[in-house]
């Protein structure tokens, strides 16, 4: 009865992660997280400012990775006992953000009339209903009992006889119509099947009445009488289903001893006639009048996906299941326009080309970066802190300082891993005194050299030897647009070239394929010798674009650029000049 939309938007990786201790949905809480394509320096940055902001005293802090790190980074992190930053697929607010999982619920087996008096207390107009083990069934919906009773009016026959909401049929127990109208046992049998009565009220003469009922299927039959005798008597008689005794009437103490023999049932309430009708209306289990196509959603479901589904729908809200259909809570329409409960602080990067996905979905609070400038417009202020040093673990480490805080003895080792790598140990034109100061800070409070550190980070193997080529083109790419060209560069780092020129074909096959799906003008692989101090190229692109480039070309594709070490100082200012 239920139309799911979940399977169209289903995900695997569930987008905002939550650790152990990760706070409830509505606590907000901040990731800070670095570009795709992590390097050291990004994540350490990430873990180091994450730090910070707890030692300041901001609650629900944590790091996190935008995709796979770098066997070097894994080696920074293991050196130095930190646990790695978890691996995120996309920060996309989802359903699970904004669900209410205590609304208003009634459960398989409640009357009708539950329902409704629950909708008038919680002054809603739809209702969850769920068995007892918290399966979701589907839902009441106020509107759809008011438009079944105007629609079943008009199919009503000359008996009265159709609609169970209108005419005389009704779908219930003989317990739930003894529940609804708070009437007293007085002869039970079979009262917990559940069947579809014919009510009937006993205003009639006698004669008429048993004629009428001898018509009818005589089990299925509910007769409403009150003090008339002997219409008590012919109902025993013909052995009625059931029979409703209204104001508090009695039967004669003989007669009710042949209907409990007969299996006749016997309740009196003291509600009259007409009351009694109307309350036996609303005594069907919730469960038997479900709304039809009611949509339901599931936990990882993204906003985004579902929100102009859910404004076409103009439901005030909608239920939310996870994976086993389990009822999890609802999903309001008011709630939809609320911002989720989650915070970006952006590092080493400001471009949201580069950053997770879903970040332009969720408000970025901060952003600490060395690169260019490329931001999106933001909506409020934002501390945005952008300089002219070499590694972004530089201005954490400054941070740190402002503050007047530390980091603790393994906190500043991984910083120092993120200043060796992005400088390659202050040797990179990108270095400034600044981050040596920053370096030698470090140095003292984790107690280890920078350049015993930074042999053990770069001697971890070559990336191009033992990682798939798909994988060194894309572990460090970053994407870049000058005016109507697009364009990528990746950097690796090794201690020779033996590896590259060994594998260069074998790159060359997978950048002109990653050229052609991702739709770039020109690709770029920047190998930088950390130990000569000078790169190498691999590029695939446009012709034009390859003549342009101002450097020794070694064959179509391969290009030797002594002295060149920085993707972001020394190589993208020449290829965005090409570029425009």
């Amino acid at each position: 009865m239920t139309k799911k939309i979940s399977q169209r938007y289903r995900h695997s990786t569930s987008g905002i992660f939550r650790s152990p201790e990760a706070p409830a949905a509505d606590q907000v809480r901040t990731i800070v997280i670095g570009h795709k394509n992590p390097d050291t320096d990004c994540v350490a940055a990430a873990a180091g400012y994450a730090a910070l902001k707890l030692q300041m005293g901001q609650t629900h802090v944590q790091a996190a990775c935008a995709g796979l790190p770098s066997p070097r980074t894994e080696f920074l992190f293991q050196k130095f006992n930190v646990p790695m930053p978890p691996v995120i697929a996309d920060v996309h607010p989802r359903v699970k953000d904004l669900v209410d999982t205590h609304p208003p619920t009634i459960f398989a087996g409640q009357t009708l009339l539950d329902g409704l008096t629950l909708l008038q207390r919680s002054r809603r107009r739809r209702l969850p209903v769920v068995d007892a083990k918290g399966a979701y069934l589907g839902m009441v919906s106020l509107f759809d009992l008011a438009n079944k009773m105007v629609l079943q009016q008009w199919e009503t026959d000359q008996e009265g006889a159709g609609g169970s909401l209108v005419g005389r049929e009704v779908e219930t127990s003989i317990s739930h119509a003894t529940e609804v109208l708070r009437a007293k046992p007085l002869s039970l049998s079979r009262e917990g099947e559940i069947l579809t009565l014919e009510v009937y009220v006993g205003a009639m003469s006698e004669k008429t009445l048993r004629t009428r009922m001898n018509k009818r299927d005589r089990d299925r039959v509910a007769l409403v009488v009150g003090d008339r005798e002997e219409v008590h008597r012919m109902a025993v008689d013909l052995k009625l289903r059931l029979v409703i005794l209204t104001g508090g009437c009695a039967m004669e103490e003989g007669l009710l001893k042949q209907a409990r023999a007969s299996g006749v049932s016997v309740i009196q309430t003291a509600y009259d006639s007409a009351t009694t009708v109307r309350r036996l209306k609303f005594s069907p289990p919730a469960d038997l009048r479900l709304q039809e196509d009611a949509t339901v959603l599931h936990l990882d479901e993204k906003l985004s996906d579902v929100r102009e589904l859910l404004r076409r729908e103009r439901e005030e809200g909608f239920s939310v299941v996870d994976d086993r259909g389990r009822f999890q809570g609802m999903l309001w329409a008011m709630d939809m326009e609320e911002a989720p409960p989650l915070r970006l602080i952006l590092v080493d990067h400001n471009e949201l080309s580069q950053a997770i996905d879903g970040a332009d979905e969720v408000p970025i609070v901060e952003i600490l970066d060395h690169h260019r400038l490329g931001p999106q417009p933001t909506q409020t202020p934002i501390v945005f802190i952008n300089d002219v040093v070499g590694s972004t673990c530089t201005l954490v480490s400054e941070q740190f300082r402002r503050f007047g805080h530390a980091p603790s003895a393994e906190m500043a080792g991984i910083l120092m891993g993120g200043i060796i790598t992005d400088t390659l140990l202050l040797r990179s034109p990108t270095s400034t005194p600044r981050d040596a100061a920053a370096l030698d800070w470090l140095k003292g409070i984790a107690r280890y050299d920078p350049k015993q550190l930074a042999d053990e980070v770069f001697n971890v193997g070559s990336s191009i030897a033992v990682r798939p080529a798909r994988e060194v083109l894309t572990g460090d790419k970053k994407d870049y647009e000058s005016g109507k060209f697009t364009f990528a560069v990746a950097q690796v780092e090794e201690v020779g070239f033996e590896n590259f020129f060994q594998h260069r074909g074998e790159l060359l096959r997978e950048m002109k394929a990653l050229r052609r799906d991702e739709k770039f003008d020109f690709f770029a692989l920047l190998v930088t010798n950390v130990v000569r101090e000078t790169s190498m190229m691999l590029c695939a692109g446009e012709k034009r674009l390859l003549d342009m480039l101002p450097y020794n070309r070694l064959d179509e594709h391969t290009f030797d650029l002594p002295g060149v070490m920085s993707r972001k100082k020394q190589l993208l200012p020449v290829l965005l000049k090409i570029m425009s």
